[in-house]
């Protein structure tokens, strides 16, 4: 189910785009805290000389703003690598923009009751698509992490006009009578840092800072 046609701002980076290293090992250590990333994933800060890209043998490069800004969280869900698969894409190659939308739609989707599915990404079900990520040294802000974090195998895109990702939307009438497709657009959400015991609840995150207890939330009319 498609809303849309477009083409992804992904591609394989070129040499410009392997960026040194901009930040501290405080900052590391806390996002490693902060996100739940183990110690035996083997995450690592890149020294002053290391490059975001060709990739280093036995890991990826994942970014700060992965997790800051879209919501993505280690392990990955089934959800986000069978996209990564379909396409195919490395995910040391997606902007935070794409990750953002597609993390924001798998939790709307499971929100509804609803488990998201490969033909409805397309889908819009944010009101105001952001146009650039907040950090804007993002690229800069990466580290090396085993690759074995991400199950299977994945795929390199190539560079080129050619190579860009694209789906052809079907017909409206396909899609505008389906139930999913008028609640994410009848009502679209804002583009936020979801909070992470809904993270925990949709089963999209793992980190939680006390097992014995399980997340809840109350409304806010509900005096609480």
């Amino acid at each position: 189910m498609a809303s849309k046609t477009g083409e992804s701002s992904s591609s394989a980076p070129t040499s410009s785009d392997a960026l040194y290293v901009k930040w501290g090992q405080t900052s590391f250590n806390n996002l490693l805290q902060d996100y739940n990333i183990r110690v035996e994933w083997n995450p690592v800060l890149p020294s002053k000389t290391d490059t975001t890209f060709p990739l280093k043998q036995g890991k990826i490069t994942l970014f700060s703003d992965f997790f800051k800004f879209c919501n993505f969280r280690l392990p990955m869900t089934k959800f986000c690598k069978l996209v990564l698969d379909h396409y195919p894409l490395h995910i040391s190659q997606l902007h935070p923009l794409e990750l953002v939308k597609l993390r924001q739609f798998e939790f709307a989707c499971i929100a509804l009751g609803h488990i998201p599915e490969l033909l409805d990404t397309d889908v819009s079900c944010l009101r105001d698509i952001p146009t650039s990520s907040r950090d804007k040294d993002w690229k800069k802000k990466f580290f090396y992490i085993d690759v074995v974090v991400i199950p299977g195998e994945m795929r390199w895109r190539k560079m080129g006009l050619k190579y860009k990702v694209k789906d052809e939307a079907p017909p409206k009438d396909a899609y505008v009578s389906n139930s999913l497709y008028t609640k994410l657009c009848g009502h679209p959400s804002e583009c936020t840092v979801i909070p992470e015991g809904a993270l925990v609840m949709a089963g999209m995150s793992l980190s939680w800072h006390d097992i014995k207890l399980y997340p809840s939330f109350r409304r806010e009319d509900e005096g609480t």
